[in-house]
């Protein structure tokens, strides 16, 4: 299959602490749209399986979102899964059910093997959560639209980098209004054919707002050339996706 390269993270770590060494996994793919509406219909009975890891204690939150500005793929709809670790999580030997309430096991095989049959495209990378805020009024709900920004950084200058994101950008963009925002580190993808090692997340309520931003052409201080000049010399943007959250675990 061919892989799909996108590097997310979601809401639900802004209520953790970098202390808490919270990890987070994507798994995501791409479907086609005449597979959307049968496919959706049985993400109920996925749900139902990391709502049984969280009252287990074995995970911290799963959210699901939908990339809305595809680049070639017009015909095809990419999901992205989010599940979160904590420490604890990670550490805990509890176990489940593992099978949907009222399902016998012959059942739940041909639901999984029918499901994972759809994608065409799979991808998973695991991340760390480095820090960020949350200026939502409401813990319980992830953000409606997530803007997600890949980073290739210099290695060398890595702490620099996230000092320069967490110490001068984040209290930038909080001051604006933000409703959310983050960074983390990529943990399993290195070398020179995997440019993405960090990436920062923006969070917001609606599309407009993104839109709104990116169509307003400021002139910007001396003060803030000098600012964002010096953190080029540390990473290169390479690319920002915009998603759409579609379920998720209260």
């Amino acid at each position: 299959m061919r892989k799909l390269f996108t590097l997310v993270f979601f809401s639900v770590f802004l209520s953790l602490t970098a202390q808490d060494e919270l990890r987070i996994n994507m798994w995501y793919g791409t479907i086609s749209n005449q597979d959307v509406q049968e496919h959706l219909k049985n993400e109920k009975y996925f749900k139902e399986m990391w709502q049984q890891q969280k009252d287990a204690g074995m995970l911290s939150g799963w959210e699901m979102w939908e990339l809305i500005n595809p680049y070639n793929d017009d015909l095809e709809t990419t999901y992205l899964y989010v599940k979160m670790y904590s420490k604890e999580n990670r550490e805990s030997k509890n176990s489940i059910r593992g099978i949907p309430e009222g399902m016998d096991q012959v059942a739940w095989d041909q639901i999984r093997e029918n499901h994972l049959d759809r994608f065409t495209k799979i991808f998973s990378v695991d991340v760390a959560y480095k820090g960020g805020f949350n200026n939502s009024t409401s813990e319980a709900k992830p953000a409606d639209i997530a803007v997600i920004n890949y980073m290739n950084v210099n290695w060398y200058k890595a702490y620099e980098y996230e000092n320069m994101e967490l110490k001068t950008f984040m209290p930038i963009n909080k001051k604006n209004g933000m409703k959310a925002w983050g960074l983390t580190k990529v943990l399993n993808h290195f070398g020179a054919d995997r440019e993405i090692n960090y990436m920062t997340v923006d969070f917001y309520d609606t599309l407009d707002e993104v839109y709104l931003i990116r169509s307003n052409t400021a002139a910007m201080t001396k003060e803030a050339i000098n600012t964002n000049k010096k953190m080029d010399q540390i990473r290169t943007l390479k690319s920002s996706d915009i998603f759409r959250l579609v379920d998720y675990l209260d």
